[in-house]
């Protein structure tokens, strides 16, 4: 059986038994955080695992200034406001979209958690 390995700040990465260079950290996301440690997330480049909705302020450079993150049964829903601007998506495990210039990734959804990728988009 293969074993896959990732270490976001490891110098190696092992898939299928054999060591591959990694990416440097600084190029990767920040380590998953929790919704009770959301301050990495400000500039919209992170890995948040929610276990509750949450709010948090962002980067105005993103084009809204307070990000939402919740669990809605199956899926997760984003959204993004800020003076005169909403923008939100909703995903499925999976799912990928975008509010205003930050892009969403749910990474996986379980009955208690949701954890989602955050990325500024490449079009900013």
């Amino acid at each position: 059986m293969a074993t896959t390995c990732l270490a976001l700040a490891a110098a190696t990465v092992v898939v299928s038994g054999a060591p591959v260079a990694a990416a440097p950290a600084s190029a990767a996301t920040v380590a998953a955080k929790t919704d009770d440690d959301v301050s990495e997330c400000f500039d919209g480049k992170c890995k948040i695992t929610i276990t509750k909705p949450v709010s948090f302020p962002v980067s105005s450079t993103l084009g809204f200034t307070t990000l939402s993150i919740a669990r809605i049964g199956a899926t997760v829903k984003a959204e993004g406001t800020g003076p005169g601007v909403s923008s939100s998506t909703q995903l499925s495990a999976g799912g990928n979209g975008s509010v205003g210039a930050l892009s969403v990734r749910v990474l996986s959804i379980t009955r208690n958690s949701a954890t989602v990728r955050l990325a500024p988009s490449s079009s900013r």
